[in-house]
């Protein structure tokens, strides 16, 4: 494994990181229907997580969001005496239950985090997160507690560092009058590179980064180039059926010249190019086994790509377009 400094924070972390979402598994809804990532379960998880550790992988990025906590259950039982190995990131929902009418609105969103929190920290099994991070926007007027709150728990001990996950330019300047923000999660992969100016801003402000669907949610696995179809119950389902997205798969193939005699897969091409961004801490790409972690691991080694393939791969997404995976 090959690491980085992840910003400001001082942290090292590994080139490529496990993106926890796919373990959340698929879970029970509100309305009883089922939803969620198909294909994976807890034990198969776990033994995901320790694989990834055995291959040198330092981070786990997951959420509230996940699986309604499921997501980071997992992670806290895997990482049940191995948690000074790791550097734990998850990601609170600022918006939640808030009414943006109220006038207490900055108090409600105070209460909020400081409440996300404490369900994460219990839920990890852990006394303090090490990347504590926005999962949305908040509020405009919720936006002086929401970042009152992260640097009052980082005076806790409870998270050591915090930002938020965004590709909104305009969002982070605001939340930086307001306060730190050490790390960024951007989403940017070789069907959306919109964020390139995004990623070398945040290298000239030394603001460490994850990013995140490297793979735009499998997308570029190669996995799908031939059918896209997926369970019903599967969080990608509706994105995968629109007609856009439907249309663009039958064009994926187009992309197959960056695996073709290169000596990359088409994963390890996808994430090579998010790695050779001058702006990347760490690619955190999503993983449901061992050998999913094993070959993303092994993008670290491969050719970068030549400007020429750059170039070629660019024109043939601004001809696909895609589901919007990175917009946040």
């Amino acid at each position: 494994m090959k690491y980085r400094i992840l910003g400001q924070t001082g942290l090292t972390v590994s080139e490529i990181g496990l993106g926890a979402f796919p373990i959340s598994g698929v879970q029970q809804q509100a309305d009883g229907t089922r939803s969620g990532w198909t294909g994976t379960d807890d034990q198969q998880s776990i033994a995901l997580i320790h694989r990834a550790e055995e291959l040198g992988v330092n981070l786990i990025d997951s959420a509230e969001s996940y699986g309604d906590g499921h997501s980071e259950e997992v992670t806290g039982r895997a990482l049940q005496g191995r948690r000074d190995r790791w550097v734990v990131a998850t990601k609170v929902s600022p918006n939640r239950g808030l009414d943006s009418t109220a006038s207490d609105l900055p108090a409600q969103a105070k209460k909020r985090i400081f409440e996300a929190a404490e369900g994460s920290l219990k839920r990890l099994q852990t006394d303090y997160i090490d990347v504590y991070q926005l999962h949305a926007t908040p509020l405009e007027g919720a936006m002086p507690g929401v970042m009152e709150a992260l640097a009052t728990l980082r005076e806790q001990g409870k998270i050591r560092w915090y930002g938020i996950s965004t590709n909104n330019r305009g969002a982070i300047d605001t939340l930086r009058k307001l306060g730190d923000i050490h790390v960024l999660q951007i989403g940017y992969n070789l069907l959306e590179h919109d964020a390139d100016d995004l990623l070398h801003f945040a290298k000239q402000q030394n603001i460490g980064t994850l990013i995140r669907v490297p793979l735009a949610k499998g997308m570029l696995t190669g996995k799908y180039f031939q059918s896209s179809e997926l369970p019903q119950e599967d969080v990608r389902y509706e994105r995968f059926n629109r007609p856009e997205s439907i249309d663009a798969f039958k064009k994926l193939p187009q992309l197959n010249f960056l695996a073709e005699n290169t000596g990359r897969t088409m994963v390890q091409a996808a994430l090579r190019f998010v790695l050779d961004h001058p702006g990347t801490s760490c690619a955190i790409a999503g993983a449901k086994n061992s050998q999913q972690i094993e070959q993303n691991v092994a993008a670290i080694d491969v050719p970068p790509l030549t400007e020429s393939e750059r170039q070629k791969a660019f024109a043939i997404a601004d001809t696909i377009g895609t589901p919007n995976w990175s917009a946040n």
